[in-house]
């Protein structure tokens, strides 16, 4: 029992801040930045986003105020090559991740914090679908007053009624914050066991849960306090995380499924209809980055100079998974792509 009531105390307290973050949103002094979680589809603009990090006082463990304990080593879960690729691109951060070979090609900006942004979705998605099935019914609730000012969103209100895969949907495309609030409320119910419980307090359970998931997929260097990646200055990870995440997300049938969509009409189970158009512009054919290599994965975005962007590629049989992070804007996390994508065509 004991136990319990500590689980339950930590994860109100993750509602108690992701609420706090929502209301800073809107009354803040403001800091403004131009993205909004997401560029629009076109790649022509972006939105204001006001940024209102918070940071948690923590109570340091031990008599002296400092924990002795060592940190457990968890080794890499990833194999590095030993044929790393001589690549030269912009972004601080990136990673090149082998498919076929299970292997790392390339690492840039090893062990330096990065802001992952909308890429937190993918991780998002597949701890959500440890919890939930794809064709679970999810009414929007209270969650939706966490969405932050200005997000990229997709257009889910109160009254619609979706299925969890349309919700992923709904986060993969247009990367709809809102999208992604509702499904960690949903996925926060079922930890608790409790559907009257509130989907701001779901919320909380549900990132208390996806911090505990990543450590599992051995994410040593993360941290993470909402379900859409929305700026905050405790939510953070690593290019080596986020190659985690890539290589596992290739592998989920839903995601891919979706990620390569360049756009779709959609009607949800309560009868309202969507159409909804994908951020990544590497698979929309009539935008100058398309490239037939491309299947997938996911954009983000919050302020000039930190653009970042995760792209699957099939090329003549060989599968990649390749990341770019705190890029200067969003032509330049395309240009990359497309740039290691004709390295990677010449292997």
């Amino acid at each position: 029992m004991k136990n319990k009531l500590l689980h339950i105390s930590a994860a109100a307290s993750a509602a108690a801040m992701l609420l706090s973050f929502a209301m800073c949103a809107s009354s803040c002094a403001r800091e403004t930045y131009r993205v909004g979680g997401e560029s629009s589809a076109d790649g022509t603009k972006g939105t204001d986003v006001v940024l209102c990090g918070t940071s948690a006082d923590t109570e340091p463990s031990g008599s002296d105020g400092v924990d002795s304990t060592p940190p457990e080593k968890t080794p890499y879960p990833i194999p590095i090559s030993n044929d790393m690729l001589d690549l030269d691109v912009k972004a601080p951060q990136c990673y090149v991740y082998s498919v076929n070979t299970g292997t790392m090609l390339y690492l840039k900006g090893r062990g330096e914090i990065l802001y992952p942004a909308s890429t937190t979705k993918l991780l998002t998605i597949m701890y959500a679908l440890t919890l939930l099935s794809p064709d679970e019914l999810v009414t929007p609730g209270d969650e939706l007053s966490l969405v932050g000012e200005f997000s990229t969103i997709a257009y889910v209100r109160p009254n619609h009624t979706l299925t969890v895969e349309m919700l992923i949907e709904g986060m993969l495309l247009p990367s709809g914050n809102d999208a992604a609030y509702v499904l960690a409320a949903a996925a926060g119910r079922k930890l608790t066991d409790d559907k009257t419980v509130n989907g701001v307090e779901a919320v909380g359970f549900f990132v208390e849960g996806m911090n505990s998931y990543a450590k599992s997929l051995g994410m040593t260097g993360s941290h993470f306090t909402s379900p859409d990646g929305y700026y905050n200055d405790e939510h953070y990870t690593t290019v080596e995380d986020m190659a985690i995440v890539g290589s596992l997300a290739v592998k989920n049938p839903i995601i891919t499924k979706y990620a390569a969509m360049p756009e779709d009409h959609v009607v949800y189970a309560s009868g309202h209809t969507n159409d909804w158009k994908n951020t990544n512009l590497l698979i929309t054919p009539d935008s100058p980055y398309y490239s037939p290599y491309v299947t997938g994965l996911k954009t983000g975005s919050f302020g000039e100079g930190n653009y970042s962007l995760v792209v699957s590629a099939d090329i003549d049989g060989r599968s990649y998974v390749i990341g770019f992070f705190s890029e200067l804007d969003q032509s330049s996390r395309f240009e990359d792509a497309l740039y290691v994508i004709d390295m990677l065509k010449e292997l």
